[in-house]
């Protein structure tokens, strides 16, 4: 029976369950043993199911779920709440997905949030619920055929009659003794795992209750689902704000926070986590992230020009980046490898980087008294490396002086128990130009005595 009391009867959270693919199979089920109706057309002889969502997240997730349920051939109820602190029905992007939902044949249903109306008694659950569905009927141009609560109190659930307002009760006496119920509340089943209810088809009518927000494309635990849905949501609106902006040429980020358009330009995915870091002032976070950054950078750039001008054989190259002994700065590696060229690329005086190195080890091992003014000095002196090695990269022909993934350059997957690089033992592979042959054993064996300096100096 549906009531405000209930709890879940374990405390397993199934988070494996709720994924888009996951949804479909449910979907898929449901079909083999019930007629799924909506509110308006209840056959009460019939063995049917009622499907409906609470939006009470996102309705960018509940657009995805309206899609999927379309492809199926299966008509759902959308409850939506005029009083979302999660989404608003007036902002253009929103407005149109509820459209767009119901353009796929969906139905329109009134989530309706009695505590923010602080509803005293039936009388003013009538009136409220009929203003709202007169709201919604103007804004989107569809009667709401039904309405269920949100977050319900006691004393909403005692409300039982069959319709408010207008709009059927989905918690109407005669729903709660001769329908059965399962939901997704807090992102578990709370009474039953609906898989299991749906294979064993023992429910002659079912009202089934799912909340968009928590279907998503991996399973995660619920906050974490919550998390993407309301971070994306942010995220969006930024963005929003940037290309408009953008379109007015106004001016937008200057300062020091300027800095972070190289991470823009060449990889905007990270850089949406480094402007998160730049905003919030975590500089100690962002600083680590940045050094990452142009470690990844230097590392493909080194890549590139082994690959693209030495004519070093892939896998050769792949193995010696992934030997687990290979600790040597960044820097050391570009400058060996391009002889000398570190000072003319990223400018001088060298004292800066060692500066900033001493200032990244400390920070790893919490040892730092670096003030967060001084630490976003060196966030700023990190994305000036990124920028001009990626225009350096760009001058030689490379084309890789973007920020992106370094981990692997060959053409095929590393052979597993293959990490040690056996340079000084293969033959000279036939695309491979003497000259450059012998400047990549010498490339090799200069890294790897510098390596072996560093780990006998961690050793003692």
């Amino acid at each position: 029976m549906i009531s405000s009391e209930n709890l879940p009867p374990n405390n397993n959270t199934n988070d494996e369950d709720f994924t888009l693919e996951n949804y479909r199979e449910l979907l898929k089920l449901a079909k083999l043993g019930w007629v799924i109706l909506d509110y308006k057309n209840i056959d009460w002889d019939e063995k049917f199911i009622i499907w409906r969502h609470d939006i009470d997240y996102s309705l960018n997730c509940s657009l995805k779920l309206a899609k999927i349920e379309h492809e199926e051939g299966v008509k759902a109820t959308y409850f939506v709440n005029p009083h979302s602190e999660f989404y608003n029905l007036a902002e253009v992007t929103q407005h149109h997905i509820i459209k767009e939902i119901l353009s796929l044949g969906h139905d329109l249903g009134l989530h309706f949030d009695a505590g923010f109306h602080d509803v005293k008694s039936e009388s003013d659950l009538n009136n409220l619920i009929a203003k709202e569905a007169a709201y919604l009927k103007d804004s989107f141009g569809v009667m709401p055929s039904a309405f269920s609560f949100h977050n319900p109190v006691s004393e909403n659930l005692e409300c039982e009659e069959d319709e408010y307002g207008g709009l059927k009760n989905c918690y109407s006496q005669r729903f709660k003794n001769d329908v059965s119920y399962c939901s997704d509340s807090n992102g578990y089943w709370r009474f039953r795992r609906l898989s299991e209810v749906l294979k064993k088809g023992e429910d002659i009518r079912l009202q089934v209750l799912t909340h968009p927000g928590w279907w998503q494309d991996k399973p995660a635990p619920p906050r974490q689902r919550i998390f993407r849905s309301a971070y994306g949501r942010a995220v969006a609106t930024m963005q929003m704000y940037d290309q408009g902006m953008e379109k007015l040429l106004r001016l937008n980020n200057e300062g020091d926070a300027q800095a972070l358009r190289v991470i823009k330009e060449l990889n905007p995915t990270e850089f949406e986590l480094c402007d998160y870091l730049w905003c919030r002032e975590s500089f100690k976070t962002l600083f680590l992230k940045l050094w990452c950054l142009c470690e990844s950078q230097i590392i493909h750039l080194c890549k590139a020009f082994l690959r693209d001008t030495w004519y070093t054989p892939p896998g050769d190259i792949d193995n010696f980046f992934a030997e687990e002994r290979l600790i040597v700065e960044g820097w050391f590696l570009f400058d060996t490898l391009f002889d000398g060229k570190w000072n003319e690329v990223v400018g001088p005086p060298a004292s800066n980087h060692e500066f900033w190195i001493k200032t990244r080890n400390q920070l790893i091992y919490e040892r730092s008294s670096i003030t967060s003014q001084d630490l976003e000095k060196g966030c700023v002196y990190l994305c000036s490396i990124i920028q001009k090695m990626a225009e350096w990269g760009r001058t030689q022909n490379l084309n890789h002086g973007e920020l992106i993934d370094s981990h692997s350059i060959a053409f095929q997957p590393i052979i597993q128990g293959h990490r040690e690089s056996k340079v000084s033992e293969f033959e000279r592979p036939k695309q491979m130009p003497e000259e450059f042959y012998h400047k990549w054993l010498s490339f090799n064996k200069k890294i790897k005595s510098m390596r072996q300096t560093n780990a006998d100096s961690t050793l003692r």
